[in-house]
């Protein structure tokens, strides 16, 4: 990770104006919020969600070594893209968490928290990030599997969370607007430098649809959605009673007749994380990972290796299609890949 990257990544909320924009709009509404008036409860209540959900546009978005997208209403729809919401309750419990350590073992209870959460916190937003799913990012099998794949540099979020903690505590001896606009800076410098420091692994998948399609290319893609989920929720009936095989039958019928193979193996693979049990989503990525393999995908083949890793560090794609993936991870230069998959 080249130090420039970083300094670049630290400074983000003030040299992107699309990120700047939203940090100015969320200072003047906690302001608002924090001016002690009943209004600006109702307005603190209402802006700290869109706020750690745009935490999560952040770092999703420089762990894929892009541009954060511009801010929109959507942020504040509290429906869509729950799992955007998730970091705020757990911030919250260790906020709560912090208090009780302080009451009971003074200065030394709040440093023991500090250093849990400067470990937790980071790996936890970017479990989130990577599979969108709130129980895997509490998991501490997942996590501890994500500091592993991302050791050798993912240490310094830690260091900069608790020089940032430290700055925001210090920040309380401001006025109040001076200290809101401190501590949201902080939280989006925060969130860019986690992204940037796993940008490199590439564990983040794209699987989104283009920007910017027209009116007819969206219809498209809303019956594509919904043709999509269709044979997802008939395969998890199937599946849900036991009947594995029937279940599959019907996503791989169903990817074979979309009209965009590529895109649907990836949809499915998403949807297929957020179900209760692992197994089902692991056992369709070996399929998947045999597909991209076949049209010579071999990057994203990786990625998806290492993000089922993630999940479960016992995961290997078919036997038979090993051998490809070592001779993959060794032309990316991901050694430890190649020598885990060489074990067994």
């Amino acid at each position: 990770m080249k130090p420039g990257s970083l300094l670049r990544a630290a400074f983000l909320p003030l040299i992107e104006p699309a990120v700047l924009f939203p940090l100015l709009m969320f200072w003047l509404l906690v302001c608002i919020g924090t001016s002690g008036s009943p209004l600006g409860f109702v307005v603190l209540v209402l802006c700290l969600p869109p706020v750690f959900r745009y935490q999560m546009i952040i770092i999703e978005a420089c762990a894929r070594g892009r541009k954060p997208a511009a801010f929109s209403a959507e942020f504040f729809d509290w429906t869509g893209s729950m799992w955007t919401l998730f970091p705020l309750p757990v911030v919250i419990a260790l906020l709560w968490l912090g208090a009780i350590a302080q009451s009971s073992f003074g200065d030394a209870g709040v440093m023991a928290v500090l250093a849990f959460a400067g470990v937790f916190l980071p790996a936890s937003l970017v479990v989130l990030a990577i599979t969108h799913s709130p129980l895997q990012s509490l998991h501490p099998i997942a996590i501890g599997r994500l500091l592993r794949e991302t050791g050798e540099s993912f240490w310094i979020a830690s260091i900069y969370l608790f020089v940032l903690g430290w700055a925001a505590v210090q920040a309380e001896q401001l006025p109040n607007i001076a200290g809101n606009f401190v501590h949201l800076f902080v939280l989006f410098s925060f969130s860019a430098v986690t992204g940037t420091l796993i940008q490199p692994f590439g564990l983040v998948d794209d699987v989104s649809i283009p920007e910017s399609i027209g009116p007819d290319e969206k219809e498209i893609a809303a019956d594509l959605e919904k043709s999509r989920a269709a044979i997802l929720g008939l395969a998890y009936g199937f599946i849900s009673r036991g009947n594995r095989e029937g279940g599959f039958k019907e996503i791989f019928d169903g990817i074979e007749m979309d009209q965009d193979p590529a895109g649907a193996w990836a949809w499915f693979f998403e949807r297929m994380l957020s179900w209760e049990r692992d197994d089902h989503a692991l056992f369709f990525a070996q399929h998947y990972i045999r597909d991209l393999f076949k049209y010579g995908e071999r990057k994203p083949a990786l990625k998806v290796i290492m993000r089922c890793r993630l999940i479960n560090d016992q995961f290997r794609p078919f036997r038979e299609d090993v051998p490809t993936a070592i001779e993959a991870a060794e032309g990316f230069g991901n050694i430890e890949l190649a020598e885990v998959l060489k074990r067994r």
